[in-house]
């Protein structure tokens, strides 16, 4: 994988989010890929697991959704990256930030067979409680 294999790739993950895209998220993986969310969590196998995390989630339940990226290092199959994303989270109003890490690994044809995040969230301070 290059630095520009990686970042398109991540462009495209970022537009399934931000579109609430549930059918882009998916053509980035391979039938038979894992995919961890955090280490305390059963890591799912296969789209169809993916699928259903992706649209419980995810899709549908999130709006207004900012992300960012800055790669880190890439190697022939592994890419990592910092990201930061601000949502809000529908059914509460809450508008929630995240900071976190992907390891992505990407066959030869660019789709990811191995996926490892981890992440923090923090509920957003209300406008007028904010540090100046």
């Amino acid at each position: 994988m290059t630095r520009e294999d990686f970042q398109a790739w991540l462009e495209s993950y970022k537009a399934g989010w931000v579109n609430q895209d549930t059918e882009t998220t998916l053509a980035l993986f391979t039938d038979d890929a894992t995919y961890m969310y955090t280490p305390f969590h059963k890591i799912m196998k296969g789209k169809d697991e993916i699928r259903a995390y992706v649209e419980k989630g995810a899709v549908g339940l999130q709006e207004d959704i900012v992300f960012d990226y800055e790669i880190l290092a890439v190697t022939e199959e592994l890419g990592i990256n910092r990201w930061r994303a601000a949502i809000t989270w529908k059914p509460t109003g809450e508008r929630i930030h995240f900071d976190g890490i992907y390891a992505v690994y990407l066959d030869g044809q660019g789709l990811c067979y191995r996926y490892d995040e981890w992440w923090h969230a923090k509920p957003a301070l209300p406008e007028a409680n904010a540090p100046a």
